[in-house]
């Protein structure tokens, strides 16, 4: 019987280079995607942001969708995307500075905030941007009965009330803007910030795999109310509203974008452009596609025009 020698196989310095430079390449090619399908998403105009798909939308700054979502509105013609986004960058390293400065007060008194750093987090936060960038809401639109009246068009005819730049351009904002800019702030310092309607609402929330609670930043101070409240606040709210509508439904990307479009829509409504309004209407049916409301206001807006 014949039998052949066996090769012996020699491992050299030569074959672990190359399986060295094979392992590099896959993992920089790994983390080459990684980040691609991490990066941040940045359109530069409403047009290009409206043609996002969902996953790509996840990745747009809330504040870069809000101001945008501003753009070609009476008042907003000042707007500077990129400065106005830098001005938010710096604020946030003024939260930053506050948060480092006010840590101790927690380890103090930790029952000041229920125990909770995040809670801590979300109180500074607010707090920094009423009391050290002097941002809070527009309170003529208080003391001229606009609020209280709804056939009154005055709350929503100025678009520096309802989005980003009127609070960078004066500091003055509403319940429209107010959250706006609480989540922009937030989600820079790295906190899980995202937007909650309530019937004309509209407020914060803090959402990890630890808490969830609500932020009210609209008034002065800071209050952390439960569910509960905003089904009465600020106006009574049925559950069927509350499933058509997604009332206290944390919100994803697309009815972010939708919630800002909707607000875009009374602004256009409340200044005669009606054509305008009803583009954003429907665009706003994107992420509340059995809402009611929206549909009435269509409808509405259609008969004026």
């Amino acid at each position: 019987m014949k039998q052949k020698r066996q090769r012996k196989t020699t491992i050299t310095k030569k074959h672990i280079l190359l399986a060295s430079s094979l392992l590099m390449g896959i993992c920089v090619l790994a983390l080459a995607a990684h980040l691609l399908r991490y990066a941040p998403v940045e359109p530069q105009t409403l047009s290009e942001l409206l043609d996002l798909q969902e996953d790509k939308l996840a990745r747009v700054d809330i504040a870069r969708m809000n101001l945008l979502c501003a753009t070609g509105l009476p008042n907003s013609e000042n707007i500077k995307l990129n400065d106005y986004l830098q001005t938010l960058d710096r604020w946030a390293e003024i939260v930053k500075k506050a948060e480092e400065k006010y840590l101790p007060t927690l380890y103090r008194n930790p029952a000041k905030y229920e125990n909770s750093l995040a809670k801590f987090k979300a109180i500074t936060l607010v707090l920094t941007i009423q009391e050290d960038l002097k941002c809070g809401y527009n309170m003529k639109l208080v003391h001229s009965g606009a609020m209280q009246d709804w056939r009154s068009t005055q709350f929503f005819k100025d678009s520096r009330d309802l989005f980003l730049h009127g609070l960078i351009e004066r500091r003055k904002g509403t319940c429209a803007s107010l959250p706006v800019l609480v989540a922009a702030m937030g989600r820079r310092c790295g906190y899980p910030l995202y937007l909650v309607s309530s019937k004309g609402h509209l407020f914060c929330r803090w959402q990890d795999s630890k808490e969830t609670f609500n932020i009210e930043a609209s008034s002065r101070g800071v209050d952390i109310f439960p569910d509960s409240h905003y089904l009465q606040y600020p106006h009574p709210t049925t559950k069927e509203e509350c499933s058509n509508e997604k009332y206290l439904k944390t919100h994803t990307p697309i009815e972010e974008l939708s919630l800002l479009m909707s607000t875009r829509a009374v602004c256009f409504n409340a200044n005669g452009l009606y054509k305008q309004a009803i583009e954003a209407y429907e665009i706003s049916l994107r992420g509340f596609p059995n809402s009611k409301l929206t549909r009435a206001y269509v409808e509405d807006t259609k008969r004026r025009f």
